[in-house]
Formats: structure tokens, C-alpha cells, sequence
């Protein structure tokens, strides 16, 4: 089935926007992790212990911002959760279900209930743009509303109209069809990377205003593995890890568009 999962019916259609918060149950899912620890190691040469792991609760909804140094600990966090692989030790669940703890068909299922945005997993050189986007979802239901609902992805992300061979688009358009190739299937987590690792400042700041704005229009939960820290502070929450241990964990001011609406309307 691949990364990327098959087809779920879950989280709200394209088009229309979440539950005012504050206003109803959020779409996103709850997230809790206990003790993680995802990478090895021994004692360093002054006796120090392993860190103990990582241990947080994401409510849903939240959009999280995870930094790290050094710096893969954070994809490695991101790659847990995702259920890409698994801890060394601890606890991952999301929404009650032990990520940890999946295999076979359900761990295929889970796959399916998440969104993800990596250049780990780039577009599909041999697929059309829309295709790459339809690309999580099983052949057999790819029909006329499901391609559709493609279409206003693509124009919701900002890459209506863009044609012609993958392969020679821009990085900033790759990246605004891989959000809306992650969105297809309606998922309540999104897990995503910093596109500034392969895009200049100008065009990682439109794709992460793409990526903020889908979370604030669709109400899922959102983890992102920051590469730095005008990154993070779009999110509601950074976490900072140093050696595998969270050393920072607060509320940001945020930069979502729902914030920035909502101080519009107040004036």
C-alpha cells in the first residue's frame, strides 16, 4: 500500500471549514507519548544516563512544532508517530489506538488515517499532477467526486493549473502538490517537514502559509519537524529536544490564519 496509506472517509470534505474552536469536538486526533526513545547510545564518558525519552500530550487540533538537536531526532519523533518505524522503547498513541504496537493490515489502517508531507517521499515523476495527488488513494475508488475534491485541493494549496512534467516544476510547487497529495484522504494528523531544507526563505515561508492555513481550515492535527525556529513559531506549541530529552515545551503566539482572522474581526 505504501507510505502514503489507502483511501479513509474521515475529517471534514474539502470546502468546508472545522468547528469554531472553542465551539464543538475538535477533527484532529489526541496524541500521548511515554518515555520514547528513538535512537541508540550509551552512557556518554561522564556516566551520564540515556534520557529517559520523550513524554508529551498533544491535544487535538493542536498544531505542534518539534526542534531537535541534533536535528534527525525530530524526523526520527515525526517517523514514530507516523508509524513509519518504531520506538527503541516507549508509548505512542493516537486517539487510544498503540501505534507502537501495529502491524499488517492494521498498521496499513493508520497509515490511511494520517496525512504526510516529506521530501523523504517526493511526487511520482510518471504520474500526472493530478495523479500524484490521488496517489494515497486505492485505484478502485478514485471516481468522479474523489477527483474533484483533488481539484479543489489543488486550488486550495495554490497549485491549480500547474501541468507539464513533474520533474521539471519548481521545489515550491512540489511541495504545495505534496500538501494537497497529504489532504486527499481527509486525514486527522498531518505530519509534516520543514521545507526549508530544500526550498530558499521566500518559498518555505508560502508553503508553510499553505500548510498553516489548511490546519486552520481543516481543524487536524498537526506535528512539524522544524529545521529552525522562525519555522516553529507558526505552530501553537514548540518542543524543543536536545539529546533525545524535551529541555522546552510552551505556547507560542502562533501565526494560523484563525489567529490572525480572529485579531482582524476583534480589531
Amino acid at each position: 500500500m505504501g507510505q502514503y496509506g489507502g483511501v479513509v472517509e474521515s475529517g471534514p470534505p474539502v470546502g468546508r471549514a472545522p468547528h469554531a474552536r472553542g465551539s464543538g469536538p475538535s477533527l484532529g486526533v489526541a496524541i500521548e507519548l511515554g518515555d520514547v526513545i528513538c535512537r541508540g547510545g550509551g552512557a556518554d564518558p561522564g556516566g551520564a544516563s540515556l534520557p529517559a525519552g520523550v513524554s508529551l500530550a498533544v491535544p487535538p487540533g493542536q498544531s505542534l512544532a518539534l526542534l531537535s538537536q541534533p536535528r534527525g531526532d525530530a524526523i526520527g519523533l515525526l517517523d514514530v508517530i507516523a508509524g513509519l518505524r518504531r520506538p527503541l522503547s516507549g508509548q505512542v498513541a493516537v486517539d487510544g489506538v498503540a501505534v507502537d504496537r501495529l502491524g499488517g493490515a492494521e498498521l496499513d489502517r493508520y497509515h490511511a488515517r494520517r496525512g504526510l508531507v516529506s521530501a523523504r517521499f517526493p511526487l511520482l515523476p510518471s504520474l500526472s499532477v493530478t495523479d500524484n495527488v490521488l496517489a494515497p488513494l486505492l485505484a478502485g475508488r478514485v471516481d468522479g467526486p474523489t477527483r474533484e475534491r483533488a481539484a479543489r485541493l489543488l486550488d486550495l494549496t495554490g497549485a491549480a493549473g500547474v501541468a507539464g512534467p513533474v520533474r521539471r516544476l519548481s521545489g515550491e510547487q512540489q511541495w504545495r502538490i505534496m500538501i494537497a497529495r497529504a489532504l486527499v484522504s481527509s486525514p486527522r494528523l498531518v505530519l509534516a517537514e520543514d521545507p526549508a531544507s530544500s526550498l530558499d526563505a521566500q518559498a518555505a515561508a508560502r508553503v508553510l502559509d499553505v500548510l498553516t492555513d489548511t490546519h486552520a481550515t481543516f481543524g487536524f492535527t498537526l506535528v512539524l519537524a522544524a529545521g529552525r525556529l522562525s519555522t516553529a513559531i507558526r505552530c501553537q506549541r514548540q518542543v524543543s529536544l536536545v539529546n533525545g530529552a524535551v529541555v522546552e515545551d510552551e505556547m507560542t503566539s502562533g501565526d494560523d490564519p484563525w489567529t490572525r482572522n480572529r485579531i482582524d474581526r476583534i480589531g
